[in-house]
């Protein structure tokens, strides 16, 4: 689904202009983006967690350059569904 699809669907489930949703969509972003860049979870009832997760330093092996390199620890953006999501994903109808 591309965003001018997501932004139609809204437009047809709520009241909203195509700039409101893109003002809303963006201020959601940059919300969770903010208090996950802070080390705060975000979760959302139904749907699923957003959480601020470590990735440990690890070594790779270039097999064209057959040499190892170091790549450091950094943050990665985990995220969980909720069960609720689970069951409406794995439910049996459309």
């Amino acid at each position: 689904m591309t965003h001018k699809e997501f932004t139609k669907l809204m437009m047809e489930k709520t009241s909203l202009s195509s700039i409101e949703i893109a003002e809303l969509q963006a201020a959601c972003s940059d919300l969770i983006i903010q208090q996950v860049a802070q080390g705060n979870t975000v979760v959302f009832s139904g749907f699923g967690t957003f959480e601020q997760k470590e990735k440990p330093e690890r070594k790779m092996y270039n097999p064209t350059t057959k040499e190892f390199k170091t790549i450091p620890a950094r943050q990665t953006l985990g995220f969980r569904p909720s069960n609720t999501f689970k069951e409406k994903l794995n439910a049996t109808e459309p």
